[in-house]
């Protein structure tokens, strides 16, 4: 949303060299490149704590030398396990039919989310993030050549440099003038399982295909896994029955008939407090080449600018 204000001195409260707008992966990895390089930045986060939507996340090389540049990733290793191979598994009529699924080179891992912004937030000083601060519009004045945030108190904050890292719904990008991430034609369930004596699935990514549904698990520790499903997405999926656990829950078992039982009791055992379900918007190709993701000193990143459904496991590692 972009604002015009009328012909007259706004009252702004404050000023700052560079605004990151949003709190999550992306936000709190552009401040801590920015602060490793002696470059102090202040990132607004609409939440009153860091949240982590998705669950788990997968990690593949590129994601890893980020994280290697940023400084956390020897921590972040010790969370979790690294995954050597993966197998394809064809599900048809209740059989199964394995291969092998082709990883790339390199380091493969599947993190929480919660501990990599956890690492990411605790690398950083403690006064660089700003918690419960919404930012609602970028206010242009006539007066003022710098662009200025309006928070959803009222507060007005005068920036040089804005980075738009605030996700699909991108205020800073519809500002930047970014067209919507469109709507997928399917949805994803994501959840941890822990199991106490351990998981009976080693250290491979398995990723099973049936018509219609797909299903991957990767272990994230030895008693943990995590694991995402994805199919055609409906009117129910798009109501306030999709935060539901017990909804997700119950369409994602529906979902996996035919599949390993393995697989089913897996997902019938996820912790409901781990359960996510989401729509899938993403930008084609084409429309990143032809956008442009600069208007003056705002620029996005992130989700605001290349958001992606899960065809390669790059969505969040991207």
């Amino acid at each position: 949303m972009e604002c015009q204000a009328e012909d007259k001195v706004m009252n702004i409260s404050e000023e700052q060299d560079i605004v990151i707008v949003g709190g999550g992966i992306c936000g709190l990895a552009t401040a801590l490149a920015l602060h490793r390089k002696g470059i102090r930045s202040t990132v607004f986060e609409r939440s009153e704590s860091l949240r982590a939507a998705g669950v788990g996340i997968i990690m593949q090389p590129n994601g890893w030398r980020a994280l290697d540049q940023l400084g956390v990733a020897p921590k972040l290793r010790q969370t979790c396990i690294e995954i050597p191979s993966g197998l394809f598994i064809e599900v048809e009529e209740g059989k199964f039919r394995e291969s092998e699924l082709p990883l790339g080179k390199g380091e493969l891992r599947c993190l929480k989310r919660m501990e990599l912004m956890k690492a990411l937030a605790e690398a950083l000083p403690a006064e660089c993030v700003h918690l419960g601060c919404r930012v609602v519009s970028i206010v242009k004045d006539p007066l003022i050549l710098d662009p200025v945030l309006q928070l959803h108190d009222d507060t007005l904050i005068k920036a040089k440099i804005i980075i738009g890292c605030d996700g699909v719904n991108s205020i800073i990008s519809k500002f930047v003038g970014v067209n919507s991430p469109k709507l997928f034609s399917r949805c994803a369930a994501r959840g941890f399982t822990y199991y106490e004596e351990g998981h009976p699935f080693g250290d491979k990514f398995r990723l099973h295909d049936s018509t219609g549904v797909a299903l991957g698990q990767l272990p994230v520790t030895n008693k943990l896994v995590y694991w995402f499903l994805t199919r055609s997405l409906t009117s129910q999926d798009l109501n306030d029955s999709k935060k539901d656990p017990t909804y997700i829950k119950q369409v994602s078992v529906e979902a996996l008939k035919g599949f390993p039982e393995k697989m089913v009791e897996m997902v019938k055992g996820t912790d409901p407090n781990a359960l996510y379900l989401t729509e899938l918007r993403y930008r084609t190709p084409w429309d990143i080449i032809v956008a442009k993701f600069q208007k003056g000193t705002v620029v996005v990143a992130g989700d605001a600018m290349h958001a992606m459904c899960p065809f390669i496991s790059q969505g969040g590692g991207a």
